[in-house]
C-alpha cells in the first residue's frame, strides 16, 4: 500500500514537504479499478471540449518489474518516469541530455565534473542534493546491485564544490557519460529511513515527472503526475500500467478496448493487430541483439573452420520472416547495427551458405559434431530454427532452453555450453563496446585470444571519438574473420495504442516514457 505503508522497520515516517494527491489504495484494487474507468472521457479534470484529453491512460505491458529498486535494474519503465538520472540519452538523442546536472565538464582523462540542478525535488518534497547523488552510486557499488556493471572502472563518487558531484575512473572509460545516465537517483534519508532496498520498493520516492501511488509485482504501476517536477509537466495527469505476461492476452485487451497501449506484443501482433482503423501498430529495432556466441576454448569451435561452418548454416532473413514477421534488424557481419557508434557500412555479413558449411566440417572432420546450444525458454522458437538449421549442415545440436534465473546463472559464472545466448543491449549506451565486453570476460571466457585482447583494449581506454571507432571497426572486422559471433538479427520491439492516444515514442524498446502520451477523448 502506498500513502502510508507498512514498512519493514516499523510504522511509516512522516514525509516532508507537501503531501500525496488522492486517496493511497492497494495495488490490486487500484489496477482493477482502473480497468473499469479506463476509457471514460469527460472524468475530473479532463476539459470537456470535443478534442478533450483524458486524465487517465492504461498500459498493458508484458515487461514486469519483481521490485521497484532503481539501483538494481537496468532500463525499466518505472526508473525512466519515476527516478532521474544526472544525465539521459535516448535512441533519439545524438548526444546525453541534461536531466538532474544542467551541465558537466571532463576535467581529465579521468575525471568528471557534474553540476547539480538547483529546482529539481524528490516526490516527498525533499531537494535533491549532491549527498544524494553520492550515496545512490555508492550503495549501488557497496551492495553490488544490477547498475554496478555500469561503473566498473569508478574509484571514487565524491562531492565538489559548489554543487558538483565529481565522479572518477581508474582508468580513461570513454562511456561513462553514457553509463552515468543509467543510474537513477534515490533520496539518502528516505532509503535508510525504510531499511533499504526491500522498504524502499513498498514506498518508492523518485524525482521524475511522475510519481508512483500504487504497485504490486503481480499487477502493475499506478503513476501519477508529481507537480513538483522540475521539468515540463507530464501531459497526462495518471498513468497506469498493467501486467499482462501472456502477449496473446495483451493483444485481445487492446482489442476490446481494455487498456490505451499494447507494450511489447508478440511479433505476430504485426499482422492480428495491423490494417485497423481504431488501432496503430509499430514494430521498431528494440536495441536488443540476440549475440550468440560460439565457446572457441573447447572442441569443436576450437577450430575456426567448425565456426566458420556454424555461420555460413544460419539463413538469418528466413528467421526475421518466420519469426518476426519480418520485423527483425539483420545483423550483417557485425554486433553494432546501424547507428550504434563503431558500425562500419563496409563490412558485410558472412553468406548464408549450407554446402560451404558441410565443406567446411568435412574438412576439419567435424560433420556430426555435437554441439551444445543453451539460451533461454521463452526463445525457444529461435532456439529450434537455430539447431534445425545447423543440423541440415551437418551439426548434431542439443538445445537447452533454460529458465531465466539459470540463463543468468551461466551468463554470470560461465557455462560448458558450446552455443550461448548473450543478448545485447544498446538502450542507453549505443556504443558497439559493449557488446565487445562480453566476448572474453566473466568466470569462463568463451574466447582466448592475445590478438583479441589487444584489439578490445586499443578501444577500451581511448577518448578520441575518431581513433576509438576505427579501432571499434578493426574489431570488428575481427570478430567476423574469427567467427566468435553466430550473427542472427536484432529483436524487433512490437507495440500497439488505440488510434485516440498520441505522444508514444517505442524507439526505446523495453521503455515507455509516458509522460508525452496523450488520450484524446
Amino acid at each position: 500500500m502506498f500513502g502510508h505503508p507498512a514498512h519493514v522497520n516499523g510504522p511509516a515516517p512522516s514525509r516532508p514537504g507537501p503531501a500525496r494527491r488522492g486517496t493511497a489504495v492497494t495495488a490490486v484494487a487500484g489496477i482493477a479499478t482502473a480497468a473499469l474507468f479506463l476509457t471514460a472521457c469527460g472524468a475530473p479534470g479532463s476539459s470537456g471540449g470535443e478534442e478533450e484529453e483524458t486524465s487517465l491512460i492504461t498500459v498493458g505491458t508484458s515487461i514486469t518489474e519483481d521490485a521497484i529498486n532503481p539501483l538494481n535494474k537496468q532500463y525499466a519503465t518505472f526508473q525512466f518516469n519515476a527516478f532521474d538520472a544526472l544525465v539521459r540519452q535516448m535512441r533519439s538523442d545524438e548526444e546525453p541530455q541534461p536531466r538532474l546536472a544542467t551541465d558537466w565538464e571532463q576535467v581529465s582523462d579521468t575525471l568528471w565534473s557534474f553540476t547539480l540542478r538547483e529546482d529539481a525535488t524528490f516526490h516527498n518534497g525533499a531537494p535533491v542534493t549532491t549527498e544524494d547523488v553520492v550515496f545512490s552510486f555508492n550503495e549501488i557499488l557497496d551492495q553490488q546491485f544490477a547498475n554496478a556493471s555500469y561503473l566498473a572502472t569508478v574509484s571514487e563518487v565524491r562531492e565538489g564544490e559548489n554543487g558538483t558531484v565529481e565522479i572518477e575512473t581508474s582508468e580513461p572509460d570513454p562511456l561513462l557519460l553514457s553509463q552515468v545516465g543509467q543510474i537513477f537517483i534515490v533520496p539518502k534519508a528516505h532509503w535508510e529511513e525504510v531499511g533499504g532496498a526491500e522498504g524502499f520498493s513498498a514506498d518508492p520516492v523518485g524525482s521524475g515527472p511522475y510519481e508512483i501511488t500504487s504497485y504490486d509485482p503481480s499487477t502493475g504501476v499506478e503513476y501519477q503526475a508529481y507537480e513538483g517536477f522540475w521539468g515540463q509537466a507530464p501531459a497526462t495527469e495518471n498513468i497506469h500500467v498493467r501486467y499482462i505476461a501472456d502477449t496473446g492476452a495483451l493483444s485481445s485487451a487492446l482489442e476490446s478496448g481494455e487498456i490505451d497501449i499494447a507494450h511489447e506484443v508478440a511479433a505476430d501482433a504485426i499482422e492480428v493487430l495491423d490494417g485497423r482503423d481504431d488501432i496503430l501498430v509499430h514494430n521498431e529495432f528494440s536495441g536488443l541483439q540476440n549475440m550468440f556466441q560460439l565457446n572457441t576454448v573447447q572442441e569443436p569451435f576450437d577450430d575456426v573452420r567448425v565456426r566458420r561452418a556454424a555461420v555460413a548454416a544460419i539463413d538469418a532473413p528466413a528467421m526475421i520472416d518466420a519469426l518476426t514477421f519480418g520485423a527483425g534488424t539483420i545483423e550483417d557481419g557485425q554486433v553494432a547495427t546501424e547507428g550504434v557508434f563503431g558500425y562500419s557500412p563496409d563490412i558485410e555479413r558472412p553468406a548464408f551458405d549450407p554446402d560451404k558449411a558441410r565443406e567446411l566440417l568435412e574438412e576439419a572432420d567435424a560433420v556430426g559434431a555435437e554441439v551444445t546450444l543453451s539460451g533461454q525458454a521463452r526463445d525457444s522458437s529461435l532456439l529450434e530454427s537455430i539447431g534445425s538449421q545447423l543440423d541440415e549442415a551437418g551439426f548434431t545440436t542439443t538445445i537447452e532452453a533454460n529458465e531465466i534465473g539459470v540463463w543468468v546463472e551461466q551468463f554470470r559464472n560461465g557455462t560448458d555450453a558450446d552455443i550461448f545466448y548473450r543478448g545485447s543491449s544498446y538502450s542507453g549506451i549505443f556504443d558497439a563496446g559493449r557488446p565487445y565486453s562480453f566476448i572474453s570476460t566473466g568466470e569462463r571466457p568463451f574466447v582466448e585470444d592475445e590478438d583479441w585482447d589487444a584489439l578490445y583494449e586499443a578501444q577500451r581506454n581511448e577518448m578520441d571519438p575518431e581513433v576509438r571507432e576505427q579501432a571499434l571497426i578493426e574489431a570488428s572486422e575481427y570478430v567476423r574473420d574469427q567467427a566468435y559471433v553466430l550473427y542472427t538479427y536484432g529483436r524487433p520491439s512490437v507495440s500497439a495504442h488505440q488510434a485516440d492516444v498520441t505522444g508514444v515514442d517505442y524507439g526505446d524498446g523495453l521503455v515507455l516514457l509516458l509522460d508525452e502520451a496523450v488520450k484524446a477523448g
